[in-house]
């Protein structure tokens, strides 16, 4: 059973993963890591309230490759918690703020894992809820 810093890492790996994904400053070819981190069923529910199948996700940041020039846009992960682990899977919390040339927006995140050693990370993603944090709706 996979421990907090485990859970930790992941999520911080895959943030990272955005930055350098949408600064361009990862090779096309690190776009497998997002590919198998998330599950075949994974499910987004954005901030705004709209669900996102994995098809619609990885699409999408596949699309932004080189969005933003580098150094403008960096993700901080704060206040990660394991909210209840059973078995296999487990549920995590965090906090997420994003900084980019137009300001910072805040989010907390909640995930549900599976254990999978075969995963970057040892564990893949399920789901994925996001809600604003104070007023930090775009």
């Amino acid at each position: 059973m996979p421990s907090h810093s485990t859970y930790r890492a992941e999520i911080e790996a895959l943030h990272e993963f955005f930055v350098d994904w949408y600064s361009g400053a990862l090779d096309r070819d690190a776009f497998t890591r997002l590919e198998r981190t998330l599950a075949p069923d994974f499910e987004l529910v954005t901030p705004d309230g709209n669900r996102r199948d994995r098809a619609a996700v990885v699409s999408g940041i596949h699309e932004d490759y080189g969005r933003d020039d580098e150094g403008t846009f960096s993700i901080d992960i704060r206040n990660v918690e394991v909210v209840e682990q059973m078995d296999d899977f487990a549920v995590v919390r965090y906090e997420e703020f994003q900084e980019t040339t137009d300001g910072t927006t805040g989010r907390i995140s909640t995930a549900l894992f599976r254990d999978d050693p075969s995963a970057p990370g040892g564990v893949v993603w399920l789901d994925l809820h996001d809600t604003w944090l104070d007023d930090s709706s775009k």
